[in-house]
């Protein structure tokens, strides 16, 4: 697949501030595995278009403050020094002024969360990641009575998106959930 906004090297960069967002870890995958960095760049194509010029000299300045701070650019520090770099922004320790990468942080992580947790048809939670994380079972037409009751596990239920809800009612399946009940 093919970026629709990025150059190749600010799609690495947005790929490596994620990744240190949400990282993968024992528990699940994390922001690169769930493709989070394809939402941001369909994103900035397309709804977000008015962000264009916003992340794109802000990532020259994620490269030229990781420079500054460890010599080298912010995909060739170490998980730990991009951390540090990270929380540098958050806290608005670095930038000129330090709130405009203060901004930027908040910006990238608000935009990281929706990849990481919305509906996969956006470019982001790809094979469900975000959503296997947190047990939800995504789009659904409804629930039974059983799967509505407190303690239902709801990782029973089969995960489901807003295409492949479409596309079975398009079949004329809309599954068996409710279907009884209606």
């Amino acid at each position: 697949m093919s970026n629709m906004f990025f150059n190749d090297e600010e799609m690495q960069l947005i790929e490596a501030i994620c990744s240190r967002l949400i990282p993968s870890g024992p528990d699940g995958p994390g922001a690169r595995e769930a493709k989070v960095h394809v939402y941001i760049d369909r994103v900035l194509a397309g709804y977000f278009s008015h962000l264009q010029k916003y992340y794109r000299q802000r990532l020259i300045d994620v490269n030229r403050l990781s420079e500054r701070e460890f010599g080298a650019e912010f995909i060739r520090l170490t998980p730990e020094q991009q951390d540090e770099m990270l929380q540098k922004f958050e806290s608005a320790a670095v930038g000129e002024p330090p709130e405009t990468m203060q901004t930027f942080f908040q910006v990238i992580l608000e935009h990281t969360v929706e990849g990481m947790f919305g509906d996969p048809m956006y470019g982001g939670n790809d094979a469900f990641a975000g959503w296997k994380l947190i047990g939800f079972p995504g789009a659904q037409w409804g629930y039974t009575r059983e799967q509505m009751q407190p303690g239902y596990d709801s990782r029973q239920i089969e995960i489901l998106s807003v295409s492949d809800l479409l596309a079975r009612r398009k079949n004329g399946s809309l599954g068996e959930v409710n279907r009884n009940e209606r």
